[in-house]
């Protein structure tokens, strides 16, 4: 959520909004994956990794300290 207030400009009260509504629907993701087993847990994300790679090469980075 943190970085969803930075990239649009949203707000910290309308980020709060957006995690009350969330939270049960984060409660019951959590729930299942406790009780999922070992093998049904997977990490296969390849549209995150094609767009981690573009990062790599981004011109000028979004934040800045």
């Amino acid at each position: 959520m943190l970085a969803a207030i930075k990239a649009v400009p949203l707000g910290q009260l309308a980020g709060q909004r957006m995690l009350s509504v969330l939270d049960p629907v984060m409660g019951l993701a959590v729930d299942e994956a406790v009780g999922c087993v070992d093998h049904a847990l997977a990490n296969f994300a390849p549209v995150l990794a094609l767009a981690s790679t573009l990062h790599e090469t981004q011109y000028s980075r979004l934040f800045r300290s």
